[in-house]
């Protein structure tokens, strides 16, 4: 007979249950790119608006973002996080010495203001800013630059003044559900159900702790994840409408037109003509 195994217990009474925490909070980072250039030439964008989220560090000072006429400098004492959505201009005056990550993150059912926010570079962050540059200099290790730069990141959210968690838990664990099965029937009966709610009651909490109602968040959700699909995958625009949740290619078009302003066989090869940083 085996051994009865012991401490099986996932918490004690002495520390802090941060489970609960972890599924109220943000998404895990799906980090996009980590990059640096040492003297960028002409890092002058106007008008940047992605649907992902960008962290800014210039070793050197020199250049600045422009946020609705304010003027962000980026300098070596300061980094800057830029929420997914936000619209500024890039102004490089002079070359441009510049380490940046693209990644995409949520928090379900809070808002969040899409503005640049500056952050004091502590020694935490410049030390694992040195190795990401570092790394970016001698062997570009693909895994040694996911890992640092996830580690910076935490390091950086860990200072964020998020609001408050208010949603409920049986409507976060649907909002998880939707993120990870978007190919399913998302019906409100069916969503209704997993929360333990009459369809009533649960489109009206739905829409109180969201803003939306349960098929427009279906919808939104399903055209974030396709157009991250066609980004990020060479999977066929056939492939993508099945996983998301759409019937066809040809109902995916049309709504993802309607909500991005472009079909996706154009979104696709903007992403992969684009040079901009």
């Amino acid at each position: 007979m085996a051994a009865r195994r012991k401490y099986l217990n996932y918490t004690t009474p002495w520390g802090v249950d941060l489970a609960r925490v972890a599924t109220a909070g943000w998404t895990p980072f799906l980090i996009h790119e980590s990059g640096y250039q040492p003297a960028l030439e002409n890092w002058n964008h106007q008008g940047v608006d992605s649907p992902f989220w960008r962290f800014y560090y210039n070793p050197k000072p020199g250049c600045h973002l422009v946020f609705q006429g304010r003027k962000i400098p980026l300098e070596p004492k300061n980094a800057v996080l830029i929420p997914a959505d936000t619209v500024f201009d890039c102004v490089g005056p002079v070359r441009a010495c510049h380490y940046w990550l693209h990644f995409t993150t949520n928090r379900p059912g809070v808002s969040f203001s899409a503005e640049p926010m500056l952050f004091p570079v502590d020694d935490t962050m410049r030390g694992l800013l040195t190795q990401l540059i570092d790394t970016h200099q001698t062997n570009t290790d693909g895994h040694r630059l996911l890992h640092l730069a996830s580690a910076l990141l935490h390091v950086v959210f860990a200072k964020l003044d998020s609001p408050a968690q208010t949603l409920p838990e049986r409507l976060s664990e649907v909002l998880a559900l939707i993120a990870r099965s978007p190919h399913t029937k998302l019906t409100n009966h069916f969503l209704a159900e997993r929360a333990g709610m009459s369809v009533e009651r649960f489109i009206r909490s739905f829409r109180e702790h969201t803003g939306q109602t349960p098929a427009a968040y279906v919808l939104s959700t399903r055209i974030r994840l396709a157009g991250e699909a066609l980004a990020l995958t060479d999977k066929t625009i056939d492939q993508i409408a099945v996983e998301t949740g759409f019937p066809n290619r040809h109902y995916l078009s049309r709504m993802f037109a309607r909500q991005v302003g472009c079909g996706p066989a154009e979104y696709r090869a903007r992403q992969r003509e684009r040079k901009g940083r």
